[in-house]
């Protein structure tokens, strides 16, 4: 079956804090609402070998891309596996605005979680969920580069993406290096280094489905503070 696009949804917002207190109280891993820009390479792959063992282990995701190939191969490797759901945002001249359709879903209340993939969906990401305040992971699979920002529209996207950061729960980088890198080019996140983690093995989740779950209903259990390593 093809990913279909948003057609409708329930616009009328309950409060985040209401639906953790309902994934608790029933005992429910919560859905997480996961957002990739450009959900091929290396993305495809880590959501493919991270995913399948957090489904198994009872969380539930739905997916937003852009609407395409991409995101029909991304569904079709998760091929099987029950619960999942793929959200296609509309693509317009090879641009597309996730971020309608991301709030359009936060909005309805039955989220726990806010995962983001890449800089561009962090943005976007961050811009659906003002007002809202589901908790936002952030995973960046690459380093910044310093010819990546260029002239004026390079500095507003800099921008935009240290906004989206700062008000990140938590932000997962795929190496030590990595997360030096992004303390380079985002010299704030030195303040909120509490918020930083490194994937080191991303073939496995257990770490990982840790992190999840204390961010999703912010209960009481603690967040890792060294690397995380399945």
């Amino acid at each position: 079956m093809p990913v279909r696009p948003l057609m409708s949804v329930d616009f009328s917002a309950v409060p985040a804090s209401e639906a953790m207190r309902r994934w608790v109280a029933g005992n429910e891993r919560p859905r997480i609402l996961l957002v990739a820009r450009w959900p091929v390479g290396a993305i495809r792959a880590h959501l493919l070998a991270n995913y399948s063992a957090l489904c198994a282990a009872g969380f539930r995701f739905t997916f937003v891309g852009p609407a395409g190939a991409a995101l029909e191969l991304l569904r079709a490797g998760f091929d099987g596996i029950e619960g999942l759901g793929f959200v296609a945002a509309p693509v317009e001249e090879r641009r597309c605005r996730l971020w309608p359709t991301i709030r359009a879903l936060l909005r309805s209340g039955r989220f726990g979680l806010l995962h983001s993939h890449g800089m561009t969906a962090a943005v976007h990401a961050a811009l659906a969920n003002l007002g809202v305040g589901v908790p936002h992971l952030v995973t960046l699979h690459k380093p910044l580069r310093p010819n990546q920002f260029p002239g004026w529209f390079g500095c507003l996207k800099h921008w935009m993406l240290k906004r989206a950061l700062q008000q990140a729960d938590a932000i997962i980088t795929a190496s030590d290096e990595a997360r030096a890198n992004l303390i380079e080019y985002v010299p704030s996140l030195r303040d909120h280094t509490q918020r930083l983690f490194t994937l080191v093995d991303d073939t496995k989740a257990e770490r990982l489905m840790v992190l999840l779950q204390a961010l999703a209903t912010r209960t009481l259990l603690p967040l890792p503070t060294e690397s995380i390593a399945a």
